[in-house]
């Protein structure tokens, strides 16, 4: 009998396929966690940038719950609840009647609108609005998609910029003159 033969040999064949199998998922598994691990770092290194720009890690946190909450109305029923522990503990005052926000503070439906569409945009998400192609509301979201789009496009190279340069604390290399560094500017 050959050394191969002796190591991990099993006369059943139903136990060699099952250890086999086992091998299968064990392998994948290995590799997503690998791949977990290397996106729990990206997603740290992401934090810790967001962190130095003002954004803690909670209001990702709550953002992104909030996002991708399957029920809209639950992240505001837990904001509710909140907010009355804290006008019930006296950190701010009380609302009338008990309601989240007064009735001159909500957004109409138009609004609502605009601001998924401004969102979607801004954010990179796919440009469907999830409203009847061509309604008065789905061209009001892709006009707000579009809206976010371009702020996003406009705006992200130079804050990415700024945040690299101070992050680095480089200062922007001085235009040299006639191609020359060392030739001072006599004009």
């Amino acid at each position: 009998m050959t050394a191969s033969a002796l190591i991990g040999d099993n006369s059943d064949k139903a136990e060699r396929e099952r250890r086999v199998l086992f091998a299968y998922y064990h392998k994948k598994d290995r590799d997503f966690a690998a791949r977990i691990k290397a996106l729990q770092g990206e997603k740290s290194s992401n934090r810790q940038q967001a962190k130095a720009s003002g954004f803690p890690a909670q209001k990702l946190d709550h953002y992104l719950k909030s996002f991708n909450a399957e029920d809209e109305q639950k992240p505001v029923d837990k904001l509710k609840s909140e907010r009355e522990n804290l006008e019930w503990l006296g950190y701010i005052p009380a609302t009338s009647g008990g309601d989240l926000l007064a009735q001159v503070d909500r957004v109409d439906n138009e609004q609502m609108i605009q601001a998924k569409g401004f969102h979607a945009g801004l954010t990179g998400l796919d440009r469907v609005s999830g409203y009847d192609a061509g309604s008065v509301d789905d061209k009001l979201w892709l006009e707000s998609f579009d809206a976010g789009k371009k702020e996003y496009d406009a705006e992200i190279p130079d804050i990415l910029a700024r945040a690299e340069a101070a992050s680095s604390k480089e200062e922007a290399p001085a235009d040299p003159v006639d191609g020359d560094p060392f030739t001072l500017d006599q004009g």
